[in-house]
């Protein structure tokens, strides 16, 4: 059966969804909705570099609740500070739409008790599902690293450390606003804005693994550390200039009894240029799982971060596809939350 879908933002991920729905005969595309004015009033197919869909874009959020889907890829950034993404959400939910996104929902008591509870009243309301997808937070700790104490006959520490090279990000919102780069040092704080805005994200891969390992954590300790060049620096949008930050180490750890337990680390960069700072993995995006316990295990996952067609790189391509696969999985579920099930995980002493 094809389902009809609406595509919710047309970004970097947004647009790579876009491409997959308009390429995939199992998919039926029903409407596009764009922020972006320079895009309202076009058909969706030339946004993507594929040929007329007789859909128009819009961006009137009324004309998007109207239309009769089965689904709606919700992939609004994440960037803007004022954003109305739970105030959709649960619009489109209580118009009878399935939603995924990867906007970052994945752990929703973490998110926040009332986001929590107008998105289980919308899917209650109108019997619809809600997913949170994504590659991490969403999959790497939550799904990979949980799927892999499988073969554990003891887990005392969990870590997941990503390394990406940022330079082909082409959003300056995105790499600038939420992510810090290009910014004085001192703005780059625990305690910033920005930092807040991801470390949600963070917090919610710890606290959904912790729910499939049974683990009760007693806190999450975040902590931060910038590095800069001495030279300007070139990135996909333009220069980021001498002295401010090209790199970061943030952290996120969770602690059971004083003893950490599960830590998420990223390193972003955007020159390997950078003094004293840890030796970076030749991959420009690689995923690095490490589990303590009986036995020690490590899996290196390297995801290709050159840009495939449309120019979207392998990271973004890897976020894009982990909401269009769910599709199927998500319209076959019951109405409610849907979560990824972990076959066999280790269950926390």
């Amino acid at each position: 059966v094809t389902a009809r879908v609406i595509q919710w933002a047309t970004g970097p991920v947004g647009s790579a969804q876009l491409r997959e729905i308009i390429d995939n005969p199992d998919l039926e595309l029903a409407g596009v909705f764009a922020y972006g004015p320079a895009k309202v009033g076009a058909d969706a197919g030339t946004l993507v570099d594929r040929p007329p869909t007789g859909v128009t874009v819009t961006g009137d959020r009324s004309q998007i609740l109207a239309l009769d889907a089965d689904v709606v890829l919700h992939a609004a950034s994440k960037a803007v500070r004022d954003n109305t993404n739970t105030d959709d959400i649960v619009d489109l939910l209580a118009s009878g739409k399935s939603v995924i996104t990867t906007t970052s929902y994945s752990h929703l008591p973490t998110y926040g008790p009332d986001v929590q509870r107008r998105i289980l009243d919308a899917c209650k309301q109108s019997g619809a599902r809600f997913h949170a997808a994504g590659e991490h937070p969403g999959f790497m700790f939550e799904r990979l690293a949980a799927t892999l104490t499988g073969l554990s006959q003891r887990v005392d520490r969990i870590t997941i450390s990503e390394f990406v090279d940022c330079s082909a990000v082409t959003e300056k919102g995105m790499l600038v606003d939420l992510m810090g780069m290009g910014k004085d040092p001192a703005e780059i704080t625990v305690d910033a804005p920005m930092f807040r805005a991801v470390s949600i994200q963070y917090e919610q891969a710890l606290t959904s693994t912790a729910d499939i390992l049974h683990l009760e954590i007693d806190e999450v300790h975040p902590s931060i550390e910038t590095a800069t060049a001495d030279h300007d620096v070139p990135v996909a949008f333009g220069v980021l200039a001498a002295g401010t930050v090209v790199a970061q180490k943030l952290s996120w750890t969770a602690y059971r009894r004083g003893a950490p337990v599960l830590i998420a680390e990223e390193y972003w960069t955007v020159t390997r240029d950078v003094v004293d700072w840890p030796d970076l993995p030749d991959e420009l995006f690689l995923v690095r799982v490490r589990v303590d316990g009986a036995p020690p295990m490590r899996l290196d996952l390297n995801i290709d971060n050159t840009p495939a067609e449309g120019g979207t790189p392998g990271g973004i391509l890897a976020v894009a596809m982990s909401a269009v696969r769910a599709i199927p999985y998500v319209l076959q579920a019951p109405p409610g939350v849907v979560t990824a099930p972990v076959f066999g995980a280790y269950r926390w002493r």
